[in-house]
């Protein structure tokens, strides 16, 4: 079985930024840290697998942000807790 690349058509492929990328990005902004971390992790695999996508960038960025996003709820859980008793 043959496969076909856009390579072997002779046409040229635009490179674009990872939808996944996007979403996981727009989501740490606005604070929702589960999906943040979700969509960073997909887009950063999917644009190590894809040449003409880009945007590892923007997903290590999501990833970071929804990491302290999540540290940031985790301790003022903690604090919280330990302060009613």
């Amino acid at each position: 079985m043959t496969t076909l690349d856009e390579a072997d058509l002779g046409t040229d492929v635009a490179e674009r930024t990872n939808m996944c990328l996007i979403v996981g990005l727009f989501s740490a902004l606005t604070g929702l840290f589960i999906p943040a971390l979700a969509f960073g992790a997909i887009g950063y695999v999917e644009t190590g697998g894809r040449e003409h996508e880009t945007g590892s960038g923007l997903a290590v960025t999501a990833l970071i942000l929804g990491a302290i996003e999540l540290i940031a709820v985790v301790l003022t859980a903690v604090v919280l807790l330990v302060s009613m008793r």
